[in-house]
């Protein structure tokens, strides 16, 4: 089963470097395909010709630079002072540096959601607290209200008609002891 960003045994980071990956195998291949391996004279001017365009720049380029280097460094005709350094232009430890950096931003990531996540539970719990003491204290205040003596919304119906029976029985009270007194007087 053969990856999409897998190509000559390299694994890329996206298309794009597959496809310049691509390019430079066929560019080997032409390269190999017109030079004489039994003229190092013209093997190190193509080696020169390659390291000064600076045509390859994926592994799969450095690796066929790397076999002509070693093919120079192995002939006996070309001093091995003659054979140019292959030229790196990326900084390696740069990339580790990002990725490190990427890696601790994951991590930063992580740490701030289970922060939020345990903040949002305490949050929780300390709201769930709040509403039952409030629940609580409106279950007091009915209670309170329906036992208080004093007319209030709830039983102010009751209130009132308890108070005109009171003063109804008052009156009847006093308008009997008004005629027990006047047939006291009366006679």
């Amino acid at each position: 089963m053969a990856d999409r960003s897998m190509i000559d045994g390299f694994a890329f980071a996206d298309d794009a470097d597959v496809s310049l990956a691509a390019s430079e195998i066929e560019k080997i291949k032409y390269i190999a395909g017109r030079m004489n391996m039994n003229n190092p004279r013209g093997v190190l001017a193509v080696y020169d010709k390659l390291i000064t365009s600076g045509i390859f720049v994926t592994p799969v380029g450095y690796e066929y630079l790397r076999t002509l280097q070693n093919f120079l460094y192995k002939s006996s005709e070309i001093p091995d002072d003659a054979v140019k350094d292959i030229p790196v232009p990326i900084s390696y430890t740069r990339a580790l540096n990002i990725r490190s950096e990427e890696r601790e931003e994951k991590m930063n990531a992580r740490r701030e959601a289970r922060t939020l996540r345990k903040t949002f539970r305490n949050e929780y719990k300390i709201s769930l607290i709040v509403n039952i003491i409030l629940v609580i204290m409106v279950i007091a205040m009915f209670v309170i209200t329906l036992k208080a003596e004093n007319p209030n919304m709830i039983n102010y119906r009751t209130a009132i008609l308890n108070q005109y029976s009171e003063w109804e029985q008052e009156l009847s009270e006093r308008e009997s002891a008004i005629k027990a007194r006047e047939l006291e007087l009366g006679q």
